[in-house]
Formats: C-alpha cells, sequence, structure tokens
C-alpha cells in the first residue's frame, strides 16, 4: 500500500468535507433538511451519468461484491437524514463530537471485523488520544430530550466510516464513481421521499446564492468521497480514520476565516492532539 498517496488523498478528502459548513451556512434559510440532500443526490447522479456515458469508465459487477456494494449504498445514502436531524436538535459543537467519535470507533471495529486488522496499544492510544482532542474542541452538554438526536448522529458517523472503508472489501476494481452511483440512488430516493412527506422548502430559481452553494457542496461532496474512498484503500482502517479527523481541523479554519468564529485554547489544544494521534502511527513506523 502506497501510505503516503493514501494520506494526501484522505487529507484532500478532510478539506472538501471540510466545507460543507460554509455550504450548509450558505442554503440553511432556503433549503429543507431533506431537500437539500435530495436535490444534490440527483445532480451528481446525473454528472457520474454522464461521465460514463463519455468515457465508459463503469466496470461489470462481480457477483460476491453485490452484498458489499448493497452495504456501502445503504450506509452512504442514508446517513444523511440522521446526520441532519442531529444537527438540527443538538448544537454544532456536540453533534459533530458524536458523529467524528464515531466515524473513527467505527473505522476500528470495521478494520477489525471486516479486514481482521489487530488492535494494537499504540492503535487504542491514539483512539484514546483524538477522542479526548475532540472533547477539547466541543464541550458535551446533552439533556434527556436530545438522547434520540445523539443516537442518530452517533449511527450517522458509524454509517459514514462504512461508506469509506467497506469499498476496501471489493474485488472488482470499480472506479470510485461507479461505486458512489449506489448510495446517490439511495440518498435521492430516501430523502426525497422524506422531503415530499415533511413538505420540504425548496429555494426559487431567483436566489442564485441558495443555488451557487449547492453547486458548491455538490462539487465537494464529490470530490471528498472520490478521495476518501481512494484513500482508505491504503491504510488500516483505524489509521485512515484518524486523519479523517483533518476535517474537524479544516473545519476550525473555515468558520475562522469566513464566519468570524474564535480561536480558544480548547481548540488549540484539541487540534494539537488530533494531529498527534494522526501523525504518530506514520512516525513509529518510519522509526522501526
Amino acid at each position: 500500500m502506497n501510505q503516503n498517496k493514501g494520506a494526501r488523498l484522505i487529507l484532500t478528502s478532510a478539506f472538501f468535507y471540510g466545507t460543507y459548513g460554509i455550504w450548509s451556512r450558505l442554503m440553511s434559510s432556503s433549503f429543507g433538511e431533506f431537500s437539500q440532500a435530495w436535490t444534490r443526490g440527483l445532480f451528481l447522479l446525473i454528472v457520474i451519468i454522464l461521465i460514463n456515458l463519455k468515457f465508459h469508465i463503469f466496470k461489470p459487477l462481480v457477483k460476491r461484491d453485490l452484498p458489499w456494494l448493497a452495504l456501502i449504498a445503504m450506509a452512504g445514502g442514508l446517513n444523511q437524514a440522521p446526520y441532519f436531524f442531529g444537527f438540527k436538535h443538538l448544537s454544532i459543537g456536540t453533534a459533530t463530537l458524536f458523529f467524528y467519535a464515531a466515524l473513527v470507533i467505527g473505522g476500528y471495529f470495521i478494520g477489525k471485523i471486516v479486514f481482521q486488522e489487530k488492535l494494537t496499544p499504540t492503535k487504542i492510544f491514539n483512539l484514546l488520544l483524538a477522542v479526548v482532542g475532540l472533547l477539547f474542541i466541543y464541550h458535551l452538554n446533552l439533556s434527556p430530550s436530545q438522547i434520540l438526536p445523539a443516537i442518530l448522529t452517533i449511527l450517522a458517523g458509524l454509517m459514514g466510516s462504512a461508506t469509506v472503508i467497506i469499498p476496501r472489501k471489493l474485488v472488482g476494481g470499480y472506479p470510485e464513481f461507479q461505486i458512489m452511483i449506489g448510495y446517490l440512488v439511495i440518498q435521492v430516493i430516501a430523502n426525497g421521499f422524506l422531503s415530499s412527506l415533511f413538505h420540504d422548502p425548496l429555494p426559487s430559481l431567483n436566489q442564485p446564492i441558495s443555488w451557487l452553494a449547492q453547486l458548491g457542496y455538490a462539487s465537494s461532496m464529490l470530490l471528498a468521497n472520490w478521495a476518501a474512498i481512494e484513500g482508505y484503500r491504503h491504510f488500516d482502517a483505524s489509521i485512515g480514520s484518524l486523519i479523517g479527523l483533518a476535517e474537524i481541523l479544516f473545519g476550525v479554519f473555515f468558520g475562522i476565516l469566513f464566519f468570524n468564529e474564535s480561536l480558544n485554547l480548547g481548540i488549540i489544544i484539541g487540534g494539537l492532539l488530533i494531529l498527534i494521534s494522526a501523525s504518530l502511527p506514520h512516525l513509529i513506523k518510519n522509526q522501526t
């Protein structure tokens, strides 16, 4: 495995994932929770289909891959609703803490169960270090009425980890865009149904900022998922998940840059702990 290439790709995915907060802020007043998800999924679905019609990149499906592809599709397509539900009913910090803690822990468990990766003392230490870093950045504040949103946010994080890690199990050598097709279809169907059920609003065509933000969100999602799926192929699932936490640091940076959010000591300490947890395995390997 080319780990330098994998690290660069996962960091690239973290950068684009980190922009989600920018687009969400610009869209929040005009899109509904589910309408923004299905319209983005539909746009990306059309783009990938057109790319395949032009370049014929899709490969024939291997029968033994079908259950794994179905699992990826369900995880990637269904994590949108609980993700937005969590961020609607929890503070941004609390929801982010639950989501990314679940993302990292999910990476460890998937690596152990699906790929028989060893949970070494170093990996466990790095996991604890990353969780402590998250706690420094985001203060946990949970009331009894927020238990359900917290559970759903954790579920979204676990599904998110499956979306980018399980593709390592595939043997068909499919391009990343072909893997994305499955969960985009589920994303459109599931969120389209929920959008219709709850009468989610859609912005009119004379609201260009909202639609440009949706375009930015869709472009970021396409690039982030492509880089993440390819990047995780070069790493153990647990280590790749730790590197992916750089998304939080990018998100904090964008919040400071574009929305005048404050930089405090907790963010600095938490960011340093996350960076150490992600880089320590690579440093140890280079010294052995």
